[in-house]
């Protein structure tokens, strides 16, 4: 068992960090003092990029997704102006660049979690990406927010090795269950074994978390063969218990005493038609609660933190175990 760790990002990129300025990064003016004329002009043009992205959109995607987008818009519209003014806002702060066309388009109304307002849906997603540019490096938030994928690392097993890589969810089929995914994939063929919808929430003034809007599994005819033949592989490990294992160690420095999930009821895919969800094939209730879960709203459950500290020694289950955690852990 080997474990392969690309470290490409130093801690120098982080993001900086946030002091008595505004959103966009300008200086809060004092009450009841004009803001200087250089930050209005910076922030007209700021809007004026943000929005002429947007109305380019149509130039860059299909007939049918710029057509459902602009619906959603008239249905949505202050909905959706403020998930835009937030785009330019972020992008200018940190500057990221404008964000990908799949960021504009994401679907505020049918996000992550099943029965909750709009709003509700929009401060989720707001709030992952403040937690995340507290998570991440700057380079790292930079390459997700223009639709990249990251290498997070590498583990091998007994005759196979397996990928770990982070990505906007849209870009891995989890569009509604999270604003970023993490996917494992065999190396040899790049087949994907696992991959899970997340967001990350702020469990206090000091810590952060994650919650979790879905577990897909690979399809395909192949696919219940090639979980057996992974899960053997790894000495036992289940490869959606390696991708909840990463993420328990992505949180690692948020203090957090648990990490969030989805139940059954709460998830996004109740919203569709009785055809689409016959789809679901996945008891996520079940093996939360397999994996020491206990019901917690607003999401469904919380599941504890497998505790970091490992023995040198062990078998190859463990050993897969604490390779998967320290890529979460290691990364940024």
């Amino acid at each position: 068992m080997s474990l392969q760790i690309r470290r490409e990002y130093s801690t120098d990129l982080r993001l900086p960090a946030q002091d008595s300025t505004s959103f966009g990064g300008e200086p809060l003016a004092p009450s009841g003092r004009s803001v200087p004329g250089p930050i209005v002009r910076e922030r007209s043009r700021r809007k004026a990029s943000i929005l002429g992205h947007v109305l380019k959109l149509g130039l860059r995607v299909s007939l049918k997704r710029a057509v459902v987008f602009s619906m959603r818009f008239v249905r949505h519209p202050f909905l959706t102006a403020r998930w835009i003014a937030f785009l330019g806002e972020f992008s200018e702060r940190y500057r990221l660049g404008l964000p990908h066309d799949d960021l504009v388009r994401k679907s505020i109304p049918t996000f992550f979690l099943h029965g909750a307002s709009s709003g509700q849906r929009l401060d989720l997603l707001l709030n992952h990406f403040d937690v995340a540019s507290e998570v991440l490096s700057r380079r790292s938030l930079m390459a997700l927010w223009c639709g990249g994928t990251l290498e997070m690392g590498t583990v091998s097993g007994r005759s196979e090795n397996y990928r770990i890589q982070l990505q906007l969810a849209d870009h891995c089929g989890a569009r509604h269950e999270g604003a970023f995914a993490i996917r494992l994939r065999r190396q040899s063929d790049d087949y994907a074994l696992c991959t899970v919808g997340f967001i990350f929430v702020r469990s206090g003034e000091d810590t952060y978390s994650l919650a979790i809007g879905g577990m897909q599994g690979p399809k395909g005819e192949d696919a219940k063969r090639a979980l057996i033949t992974a899960t053997r592989d790894l000495g036992g490990l289940r490869p959606k218990d390696a991708a909840l294992l990463v993420l328990q160690g992505l949180v690692a420095e948020g203090h957090a005493a648990h990490i969030i999930a989805v139940s059954n009821e709460k998830h996004v895919i109740n919203r569709r038609r009785l055809k689409r969800r016959k789809m679901m094939r996945a008891d996520l209730d079940s093996y939360w609660c397999d994996r020491g879960g206990v019901p917690s709203e607003p999401f469904g459950f919380c599941l504890p933190i497998a505790d970091g500290k490992a023995v040198p020694e062990g078998n190859r289950r463990d050993q897969s175990k604490r390779a998967f955690r320290d890529i979460g852990a290691w990364f940024y």
